[in-house]
């Protein structure tokens, strides 16, 4: 207890037992509004991995549409990867640059690819190409998790939206 130079100190500090509740409730909501945010939300592996390369392809899709340059989404399926490259203008030339980086798909397993006016394929590397005026090939995409299960992607060649479907009789 401290003393004053009149006497021992009455005068009590401390936060009152309003001030302690509006602490707690603000940490409380804080908490509340962060968890999802840190939590993994359920997702599977698989989902996840579905949920990239839609991204890489809408990513493909808009920066070929503002910068009016080619790009090309090259699938490996014998090494399960994604590779993304930008057909620059350089001086009248065109140069194949590497357009973020190389995506290993842990998840899942590329199994066929179909692009319209090109063909099947089950195995090699495989290019879609994405147009600067706002136009991809079509292209679907047949993938299986560890238990077996095929999942089918289809890429609109008009906006680069990709539609996802477990059935894979779906979007034939």
């Amino acid at each position: 207890m401290p003393i004053s130079p009149t006497g021992p100190s009455t005068k009590e500090s401390g936060f009152t037992l309003l001030e302690l509740i509006l602490v707690v409730s603000l940490l409380a909501m804080i908490s509340l509004l962060s968890l999802p945010l840190m939590m993994d939300r359920g997702d599977s592996a698989e989902r996840r991995t579905l949920r990239r390369i839609a991204g890489v392809v809408k990513q493909l899709y808009n920066e070929a549409t503002l910068t009016r340059d080619e790009h090309l989404l090259t699938f490996d399926l014998d090494r399960n990867r994604l590779l993304a490259f930008r057909m620059r203008r350089n001086n009248g030339r065109i140069e194949k640059q590497e357009f973020g980086r190389e995506t290993e798909l842990k998840a899942l397993q590329l199994q066929q690819i179909d692009i319209e006016g090109k063909g099947s394929f089950r195995n090699g590397q495989v290019t879609v190409k994405i147009f600067p005026l706002g136009w991809m090939e079509q292209t679907q995409l047949a993938l299986s998790s560890a238990d077996g299960k095929i999942t089918r992607m289809a890429f609109s060649p008009l906006t680069g939206s990709v539609k996802i479907d477990d059935d894979p009789q779906a979007l034939r």
